[in-house]
Parts: C-alpha cells; sequence; structure tokens
C-alpha cells in the first residue's frame, strides 16, 4: 500500500501539540512509515506525516510519535517493491 505524497509545504497546517506525545523508545516520528520531509519556499527542510498531512513541529520528530505510528517496512518488502 503506497503513501500518499505530501502536498507543498505552504499548504500544509501545521500539527496540534496534542496530537504528538513523548517517547523514550525508538517508536518516534523519525522511525514511522508516514514520516517524510518536505522543502519550504526558502529551502529550509521540514519534517511532516504522509498520515496527518501536516508539517511537524521541528525537534519533534525526534523525541515523539502519535498513536498511528506504524513500523517502517523496507526491511520486510525492500527499498523499491513496484521496481520487483
Amino acid at each position: 500500500m503506497p503513501t500518499a505524497r505530501i502536498p507543498l509545504p505552504s499548504s500544509l497546517p501545521p500539527m496540534g501539540a496534542g496530537q504528538l506525545r513523548p517517547s523514550r523508545s525508538l517508536m518516534v516520528c523519525l522511525t514511522c512509515q508516514h514520516f517524510e520531509h518536505t522543502l519550504s519556499e526558502a529551502g529550509v527542510t521540514q519534517p511532516a506525516c504522509a498520515y496527518h498531512q501536516q508539517l511537524l513541529p521541528q525537534g519533534s520528530h525526534l523525541d515523539h510519535r502519535c498513536h498511528q505510528w506504524m513500523r517502517r517496512l523496507e526491511r520486510e518488502i525492500g527499498w523499491c517493491p513496484e521496481g520487483a
């Protein structure tokens, strides 16, 4: 099941404070299947969530997660399963 691509960051709303919860494990946004980066118009990298279609607050992708966290599947299905 492919993940939907994130639209331009100017159209994405920021994620609300109550959507993310602190995590002290490897279950953080950075290790989630839905985690992506976008570029702002100024060329600044911004973390984003493809599932929520929202921008993540800077730094929160390292120590927070939401209840929709899903383990990355690259090890099980490979980096480019559509090319197989």
